[in-house]
C-alpha cells in the first residue's frame, strides 16, 4: 500500500508532460506564423514605396516569408532565456542594450546563412542589398539589420508574450490554430512545388500585381 502511494505522485507529476509540449509546439507554430506574416507585410509596403506598384514579397502565394518566422523563432529561443537571466543583475538600460546587439548579430547570421540556403535551393537569392553602405557581397548590409532589430524587439517583448499567455488560456485553440498553420503551410510548399503557384503569379502580373 505504502509502495502504491509513494510511487503515485511520480505518475501524477508525469501526465502534465504531454500538455506542457503541446503548449510549446502551439506557441512556436503560431510565432512562425506572425512572424512570417509580419515580414510579408513588411516587405509588400516597403517595395511599394520604393517601387510605386503592388509587389508580393513571398516565393510562396500565401502571405508570409518564412525566414522572418525562422529569425524570430530564433530570436526568442536564444534571447529570451538572456533576458530572464539579466533582469535582477543589470539595469534596464544595459539589458536593452544586450538584446539589441543579440538581435542583430542573430539576424545577420539567420539572413546571411538564409541567402546561402536559397541560392543553393532556388537558385538565386531572392534579396540583393549590393547598393547599401558596408553590405556583404549584397546578402546582409548594416541598414537593413538595423531595421530587422526593431522588429526583433517587438517579437520579444510584445509578440512573444502576447501569444505565449494566449495558448495558456486556450489550449483548443491553440490545438486548432497550430493545425492550420502546418495544413496551410504544407499546402503552399506542396503547390509551389507542383508549379500550381507559378502559373497563378504569372496570371497575376497581367493585373499589374507582382510577386518576388
Amino acid at each position: 500500500m505504502n509502495v502504491r502511494d509513494n510511487h503515485a505522485p511520480e505518475h501524477a507529476a508525469a501526465r502534465p508532460g504531454k500538455p506542457a509540449w503541446r503548449a510549446r509546439a502551439c506557441v512556436v507554430a503560431i510565432l512562425f506564423a506572425l512572424f512570417s506574416c509580419a515580414g510579408w507585410i513588411y516587405e509588400t509596403v516597403e517595395n511599394m514605396f520604393s517601387f510605386g506598384g503592388l509587389y508580393l514579397r513571398a516565393s510562396l502565394m500565401l502571405p508570409w516569408c518564412p525566414i522572418y518566422g525562422i529569425g524570430g523563432l530564433v530570436i526568442v529561443a536564444v534571447l529570451e532565456p538572456m533576458r530572464r537571466r539579466l533582469v535582477d543583475r543589470v539595469s534596464p538600460a544595459i539589458q536593452v542594450a544586450a538584446i539589441v546587439v543579440g538581435i542583430y548579430l542573430l539576424t545577420s547570421a539567420v539572413e546571411l546563412i538564409g541567402s546561402y540556403a536559397c541560392e543553393a535551393l532556388m537558385g538565386h537569392v531572392p534579396w540583393d542589398y549590393s547598393h547599401a553602405w558596408l553590405n556583404f557581397q549584397g546578402r546582409i548590409a548594416p541598414m537593413y539589420t538595423l531595421r530587422f532589430v526593431l522588429l526583433g524587439l517587438v517579437a520579444l517583448y510584445a509578440l512573444y508574450p502576447a501569444v505565449n499567455t494566449w495558448v495558456r488560456r486556450h489550449p483548443h485553440g491553440a490545438l486548432v490554430a497550430t493545425s492550420a498553420i502546418v495544413a496551410l503551410l504544407v499546402c503552399d510548399y506542396a503547390l509551389e512545388l507542383a508549379g500550381v503557384w507559378s502559373t497563378v503569379k504569372d496570371a497575376l502580373r497581367q493585373f499589374g500585381v507582382n510577386h518576388w
